[in-house]
């Protein structure tokens, strides 16, 4: 785990899940998705951009905005192999008619800077930081030692090209998560008791409910359908817990299921976004606190 002291490659990771980030926006074909894809990877480079003055020791406004030019001249003043930044710099102008002129990136647009931008956070982790681009692995901003552990050994299936075991690895990672770490299916069990206004529902998937009827004839039946009850009231509400990744989480199930159907580019590629979708949300679980106990 990353220690909390150490600032600046937490910030180089940050800036590589913002890298991701954008390239899940680039596999869709929406303008939306184009938008937001072009915007991330315009992040993700003055993140690691300001990492890198930093490190130089250049001094820069941070509470006031600084030219992004401007940022790059000085750190190729300070750093003789700074990467050539022509491409960076027609992104960020792309951004930026994006932000202010509502203007459209094209799938094509989207692709290219897309490659630029991996290109040029590669080259400056290597020239400035001495790191690996590829070494900054998110499971390092898991704090739970167990569980991050778990994404790493996804991570290290994707690094072999063993596609398909990332994409199992990442499932049962999620799995665990959930019913392990977090217990969703019992702070679920609470919400549902709790947001239930029907005192008889609260009383049907109490346990032993079913015991009164013990001695009839109906008694198996009416124990299943309070069990079902109850499994149906957690798992609507553990449902929640997704937020925003409800989508991701039904793709990634769809990819498990027909995964043995996948060609070599497309298990890549769901692998990728597998990887990266379990990642996100168990840091998004992680900064909401959903692994402590109630």
């Amino acid at each position: 785990m990353i220690k909390k002291q150490n600032l600046e490659f937490r910030r180089l990771i940050l800036a590589k899940k913002m890298f991701l980030h954008g390239c899940d926006h680039a596999s869709g074909k929406d303008e939306i998705s184009r938008m937001f894809a072009i915007h991330h990877f315009d992040n993700s480079i003055e993140l690691i951009l300001k990492c890198a003055a930093d490190k130089s020791k250049i001094d820069y406004p941070t509470k006031s905005n600084i030219k992004f030019n401007q940022l790059i001249d000085a750190l190729k003043e300070k750093n003789e192999n700074f990467p050539q930044y022509d491409q960076i710099l027609a992104q960020h102008t792309m951004r930026n008619e994006i932000q202010h002129q509502a203007n459209i990136p094209s799938f094509e647009d989207v692709t290219k800077f897309k490659i630029y931008t991996e290109d040029f956070l590669k080259k400056v982790c290597k020239e400035i930081f001495r790191t690996s681009f590829e070494k900054l692995y998110l499971s390092q901003l898991i704090y739970d030692g167990k569980l991050r552990g778990k994404i790493r050994s996804a991570e290290r299936a994707y690094e072999k090209n063993d596609f398909k075991r990332c994409i199992i690895l990442s499932e049962n990672a999620i799995s665990d998560a959930a019913f392990v770490f977090a217990n969703i299916y019992s702070k679920a069990g609470l919400l549902t008791q709790f947001w239930t206004a029907s005192e008889e529902f609260k009383n049907v998937i109490k346990d032993g409910y079913a015991d009164q009827y013990k001695k009839e004839s109906f008694y198996k039946p009416v124990r299943e359908l309070s069990q079902a009850m109850l499994q149906l009231g957690m798992a609507s509400t553990g449902m929640q817990f997704l937020d925003e990744y409800r989508m991701d989480f039904l793709k990634l199930m769809m990819t498990v299921n027909k995964i043995e159907k996948l060609t070599a580019d497309k298990l890549k590629e769901e692998a990728q976004f597998s990887l990266n979708f379990v990642t996100n949300l168990i840091l998004k679980w992680q900064e909401e606190k959903v692994f402590q106990e109630i």
